[in-house]
């Protein structure tokens, strides 16, 4: 992996021990799960819970997922590094706190641009390739992320993801970069529990009418 990559991983791992060690962000969503639950179908015991749990699954996915979309491009002969440069930059400037401070919440909004920026590439590269890249539907856990984040912020995210997406656009792949790209995908699904769906896993669903609130409620 690159340094990139790397970075994002230390962290990761800086905030989950945070949160194992302190509980800030499953305390904060204790206090706002009322409001949660008009938007977000949790499970009745211990919702707080599950919620944190989902959070820093879906954080701690990044680095992982976002290297191995990286290899796919790369046999094709793609260019992934302005998709990773980016998502790397966001994750390396947390709010102006001590690196040790930063916890989930600080994460969450990084953690979304860097899921969205796979589906925009994955939309881009799919027509080109005949099969999508990711071999799990994101956009329920990315809806319920959506909701953590706010509409607003949440937009504002969307568009540098559609910019970095136009990165893939109309592209058209020759008939080896088309092969190596299928076989490597071929590889990395077969890899146990590579791409779970945790939305599901752990029983965690978008219901309407949608509520909007900031993560700011939860730092």
């Amino acid at each position: 992996m690159s340094d990139d990559y790397l970075l994002m991983q230390q962290c990761i791992d800086r905030a989950v021990t945070l949160e194992r060690h302190r509980g800030h962000f499953r305390r904060a969503a204790r206090r706002v799960l009322p409001r949660l639950h008009r938007s977000i179908d949790l499970p009745q015991q211990d919702g707080a819970h599950y919620l944190t749990c989902f959070v820093i699954r879906y954080i701690q996915c990044v680095p992982e997922w976002m290297w191995q979309v990286e290899q796919l491009c790369g046999v094709a002969g793609l260019d992934f590094s302005p998709v990773r440069e980016v998502i790397g930059h966001s994750f390396a400037t947390p709010p102006e706190r001590h690196p040790d401070q930063v916890g989930l919440a600080a994460l969450l909004d990084d953690a979304y641009l860097a899921h969205r920026a796979l589906e925009e590439v994955n939309d881009q590269l799919q027509p080109a390739c005949g099969m999508p890249l990711l071999p799990m539907d994101p956009m329920v856990a990315n809806m319920v992320v959506r909701e953590l984040l706010g509409e607003q912020f949440a937009r504002e995210l969307d568009d540098v993801c559609l910019r970095l997406g136009r990165h893939f656009d109309r592209l058209r792949l020759a008939p080896d970069s088309l092969v190596a790209m299928i076989l490597c995908r071929q590889r990395l699904n077969e890899t146990p529990g590579a791409w779970p769906d945790f939305a599901r896993e752990l029983n965690i669903s978008l219901q309407p009418p949608v509520a909007e609130f900031a993560t700011s409620t939860l730092h």
